[in-house]
Parts: structure tokens; C-alpha cells; sequence
């Protein structure tokens, strides 16, 4: 009777592992080290001219002759001479400018992640 006993307790032990189902917990793992690079490079070359020139030209004259009605210098006869002047002036200016700039921006973490994330790649989240 014990014999008998013992088996029926080993078979509704084996029916009751068998019923029972196997399962386990496996999540996602993923690892690694992202690094985020960033280059950035400006450049600017500026160029300016200008010019400017000034041409001037001025004759006075007191007139010349003989007689009352030829003039002031007729009147007063050669004590006013005749003033020419003349006057050129040129400018010119010139301007270059250069400019480089560059930036690097680089950005590296460790990263596991165990589970879902909600943003691939960004373990922190």
C-alpha cells in the first residue's frame, strides 16, 4: 500500500510539473558607448574700395582794356591782376577682411539598458 502510495504521489507530482508552464523573464539588454560628433566650420572674407576725386578750377578776372567802360581794370587800370587756381585731389582706400572659425563639439557616455527604453539609444531616459 505505501508502494502504491508513493507512486501515485510521484505521477500527480509529474502530471502537476508537466501542467505547470515554463516560462522566463527575458528582457532586451543592449549596451555600448554612443559618442555624438559635431563639426561646425564658418568662413567670411569681406572686401571694400572707395574712391574719390576733387577737381576744382577758379579764374577771377578784372577785365583788361583801355577806357571807362571796359571793366574794373580799365578804371583801375593793372593794379588788379588776373587769379587763376586750380586744385586736383584724388582718394582712394581699400579694405580686406578674413575670418575662419571651427568648432568641434564632441559628446560620449556609457550606455546600458536593461529592458525596454522608451528612446532607443538613449539609456538615461
Amino acid at each position: 500500500m505505501v508502494k502504491r502510495l508513493a507512486i501515485l504521489t510521484l505521477a500527480i507530482l509529474a502530471a502537476t510539473v508537466l501542467a505547470y508552464p515554463a516560462y522566463a523573464s527575458l528582457v532586451p539588454m543592449s549596451w555600448g558607448f554612443p559618442v555624438f560628433i559635431q563639426n561646425n566650420s564658418m568662413t567670411g572674407l569681406q572686401t571694400a574700395s572707395q574712391s574719390a576725386t576733387d577737381n576744382e578750377a577758379s579764374n577771377i578776372m578784372f577785365g583788361s582794356g583801355s577806357g571807362f567802360g571796359s571793366g574794373l581794370g580799365g578804371i583801375l587800370g593793372s593794379a588788379f591782376p588776373n587769379i587763376g587756381q586750380t586744385s586736383l585731389q584724388n582718394a582712394f582706400g581699400s579694405n580686406l577682411a578674413y575670418q575662419n572659425q571651427n568648432q568641434n563639439t564632441i559628446f560620449a557616455y556609457p550606455f546600458i539598458s536593461i529592458g525596454g527604453s522608451p528612446v532607443p539609444g538613449m539609456g538615461f531616459l
